[in-house]
């Protein structure tokens, strides 16, 4: 994928520039799998581009941020 090479190199991840690969990628997979419900974004690298896949697919995006937060908030009282 453009850009990505920066990962394996040590580099700063230009984003803007990964973006459209990552979009497109995700387009691909809903083609082959139409059934898909939700992405789960493994890498640590990945949550830069869950708002985008969001806006592009309308489906749920899941990252280490909100996974994180899914995990954080099981612990928390609930007010009501």
């Amino acid at each position: 994928m453009p850009g990505f090479e920066a990962v394996a190199l040590g580099e700063k991840v230009d984003t803007k520039k990964v973006e459209p690969g990552i979009i497109e990628l995700a387009r691909q997979m809903l083609k082959k799998y139409p059934n898909t419900g939700a992405f789960m974004m493994e890498c640590t690298e990945l949550p830069p581009y869950s708002d985008a896949l969001r806006k592009e697919t309308g489906l749920p995006v899941f990252d280490a941020v909100t996974n994180c937060d899914f995990f954080i908030n099981a612990f928390k009282d609930n007010e009501r």
